[in-house]
């Protein structure tokens, strides 16, 4: 078989976009009149696997894509993502049938899998219409895919729209600012899920209800820039990833996964502050603030209604007061998802992500000027990781050493600089294995978690305190009260212990 010529990379750009907008973003002046070699296709593609769907878990897709007459065979492997912008290993080759030809996936990440070829069969099928063209943007070269595509499972069929932006020539900045010119015709969210993720879903009938974070791994020598960039993603994806459910559904893990994800990144703007200065990070991070705190109240009143208003049910469960006040905060939480739904399909917010997006891949921190700004960008991450942790180490142990004395506000601010701490402990985790740091981490990070929970739980109940003035909320919030010396002693011994340890990044 002859093999095609291609890249070993892809750099590309994916934007998920409603199918009945798709001509809409078509039309636009920009790819209206500036494109060329404008051209359609019907690709009928078929995804393999085994019965345990083994090449998925290794990262690796399998397909044998029918465009006309031709035929042609691709595995990807998906590497551990450091950019918005898609890269991925890939593999091409034209096959003569609608099954592959394991003899072309010698040299390619499928090889391991070939001594069970015989496991291997199809999943799902995706029928995709696309119309393609290349566009001059600036001084960038520019090939835009639009997909309204179909996918067949074994449980579920559906369809969905995608806005693919592929670098041929030219910067990743000119990229993002071509997809930012373009979300002024429809919305066009930022996606990191690939056809072949969603026909694993349509095939399995899964409907995840949030998605956690995947772990961070960088390395020792890697610059600060690029590790900044690493982590951002991981945040950008997680956030994505459960925006997706959040508009299906109102979910409530999915919406405290979303404000996790944004929490995380803003920590990550922080801890690398001098790293990414420009004159956009305030405002990104401004704007990521307002995502968090639209998202907020419902997640305030979940936590709410389950520590403290459900369990009062035992003793004042027949209360006509107690049922109101409980039936009037459950309206009060259905209204506060309403509006978090609201806010997720926004224009503000999709459009805030991808400039989001376009910030952490292209801002202008990457190229800034000057001996100074250099150094701080090329400085390996390492260097940065021990000072940031050593810093906000110090500054939590000064701050708790007299928990008892503080205000319920200050307290809540040990508590944040805690969840900074935990979130650059979780970002760093793979610079610090040597030695016996990972047993002193595992050590530290208990004692964070233990002490972040009570304080929590000490936060939860001055919350409680505002929430409603009723004389049934009164005396639940009363009866709340009555646990904070007991929370506060236990709140001092969980520093204690942390006082008591060693940095756990140091050797």
């Amino acid at each position: 078989m002859r093999s095609r010529p291609s890249p070993p990379q892809e750099i590309e750009l994916k934007l998920e976009v409603a199918p009945s907008e798709l001509e809409t973003v078509l039309a636009h002046p920009l790819l209206a009149e500036r494109s060329h070699g404008a051209r359609s296709q019907t690709l009928h593609s078929t995804y393999f696997d085994t019965p345990d769907h083994a090449l998925r878990q290794a990262g690796i897709s399998l397909r044998v894509r029918r465009d006309g007459e031709q035929r042609i065979q691709t595995i990807k492997a998906a590497r551990r993502p450091s950019s918005v912008a898609v890269a991925r290993s890939e593999w091409e080759h034209d096959v003569e049938s609608d099954s592959p030809d394991y003899a072309l996936a010698k040299g390619t990440a499928l090889e391991p899998f070939l001594e069970h070829s015989d496991r291997i069969a199809p999943v799902f099928h995706v029928t995709t219409e696309r119309k393609l063209r290349d566009i001059a943007y600036a001084d960038s070269v520019i090939e835009v895919a639009a997909d309204s595509s179909t996918i067949q499972g074994s449980e579920r069929t559906t369809s969905f729209g995608e806005l693919e932006l592929e670098l041929k020539d030219g910067t990743a900045a000119e990229l993002f600012q071509l997809a930012l010119s373009l979300s002024t015709a429809a919305p066009l969210r930022l996606s990191f899920k690939t056809k072949a993720e969603r026909g694993y879903e349509a095939a399995s009938g899964e409907q995840p209800t949030r998605i956690k974070a995947a772990p961070v791994v960088l390395k020792r020598k890697m610059t600060s820039a690029a590790a900044f960039q690493v982590i951002a993603v991981s945040c950008l994806q997680h956030l994505m990833a459960n925006e997706a459910i959040v508009r299906r559904v109102p979910e409530a893990d999915a919406v405290h996964q979303m404000r996790v994800a944004l929490r995380r990144l803003r920590a990550a703007m922080t801890l690398f502050k001098a790293v990414v200065e420009d004159v956009r990070r305030d405002p990104i991070r401004a704007e990521l603030k307002w995502m968090a705190n639209v998202l907020g109240e419902a997640r305030d009143l979940d936590v709410y209604i389950a520590t403290v208003l459900e369990p009062a049910r035992d003793r004042y469960g027949t209360d006509l007061s107690y049922q109101s006040l409980l039936a009037e905060y459950q309206k009060r939480r259905d209204r506060a998802y309403e509006v978090a739904q609201e806010a997720v399909s926004s224009p503000r917010f999709i459009t805030g992500v991808l400039k989001t997006a376009a910030w952490i891949e292209a801002g202008e921190w990457r190229e800034g000027s000057g001996k100074a700004a250099r150094k701080l960008r090329d400085q390996p991450v390492a260097m940065l990781a021990d000072e940031e942790l050593g810093r906000r180490w110090k500054k939590i142990i000064k701050r708790g050493r007299h928990l008892v004395e503080l205000d319920p506000d200050e307290r809540h601010q040990v508590r944040i600089e805690i969840k900074k701490l935990r979130y650059a402990t979780e970002f760093f985790d793979s610079l610090f294995k040597g030695g016996g740091a990972k047993k002193r981490k595992r050590k530290a990070l208990s004692a964070l978690e233990a002490l972040q929970e009570t304080l929590g739980e000490l936060n939860d109940i001055a919350v409680g305190g505002h929430m409603d003035a009723s004389p049934i909320a009164d005396v639940i919030h009363w009866e709340q009260m009555t646990r904070v010396d007991s929370l506060l002693t236990d709140a001092t011994e969980h520093y204690q212990k942390l006082a008591s340890l060693e940095p756990y990044w140091r050797s």
